[in-house]
């Protein structure tokens, strides 16, 4: 799948985008993650790419021509979608990653200051929120996006159940309570033990404890 963000600070995507997890899906090709630089295709030469709003108010918007020389400058696969990040979306969800993952491309674009000039939605398929809050722009946002999308690509985890059995894989359902090595652990004379059926070897005893302490979102 690829991945193309829109952004006037595409620096910021360099380190997160290159370890762990995705660092990994990029190297095996899992993956293809490009910045494309608003800046680039500003109005004049001090870069402009921002501009009061009509009207009135306070902030500045991004403007339209940057944003849409900058959009159209992209090469669109086959299956693709527009995405604008925008606290006056809708809510990404667990289920929206998965529908993601047919895709062949996702471009999302990183507003900033009080948002985008509105004419630019012609060109956009969906504004997306990651919650109801308010960030200084969508680079976090787009990064949340790659993340939740990438570890479902098959072969991502290295095992693909993985991602089959933990928090909002089931709409409403969170994972149940993990531990691991060692068995007891002491503090401030407090013993604190890992529960003595996950020590038990019996596999369809712990699977019932795992259920039966899976918790409701």
């Amino acid at each position: 799948m690829q991945f193309d963000i829109i952004t006037i600070f595409p620096e910021i995507f360099d380190s997160y985008f290159n370890e762990s997890i995705l660092g990994r899906a990029r190297a095996e090709q899992k993956i293809s993650i490009f910045t494309h630089d608003i800046r680039k295709n500003a109005i004049n030469d001090y870069g402009q790419v921002d501009d009061k709003p009509y009207g009135g108010g306070p902030g500045m918007l991004l403007m339209f021509e940057p944003l849409y020389n900058t959009l159209k400058k992209i090469k669109r696969l086959p299956k693709s979608k527009v995405i604008l990040m925008s606290a006056k979306g809708r809510i990404f969800t667990q289920k929206k990653a998965q529908n993601y993952t047919e895709l062949d491309q996702l471009i999302l674009i990183c507003g900033r200051y009080e948002g985008v000039d509105e004419r630019i939605m012609d060109f956009v398929d969906e504004e997306i929120r990651i919650g109801d809050y308010v960030l200084t722009g969508g680079e976090v946002a787009s990064m949340v996006i790659a993340d939740a999308i990438t570890r479902l690509i098959p072969g991502v985890l290295g095992k693909d159940e993985s991602n089959q059995d933990e928090s909002h894989s089931i709409k409403g359902e969170l994972e149940y309570p993990h531990y691991t090595r060692p068995e007891s652990v002491t503090i401030k004379d407090e013993k604190l033990d890992v529960p003595k059926i996950l020590l038990s070897g019996d596999h369809a005893k712990i699977e019932a404890w795992r259920q039966k302490h899976k918790k409701q979102a």
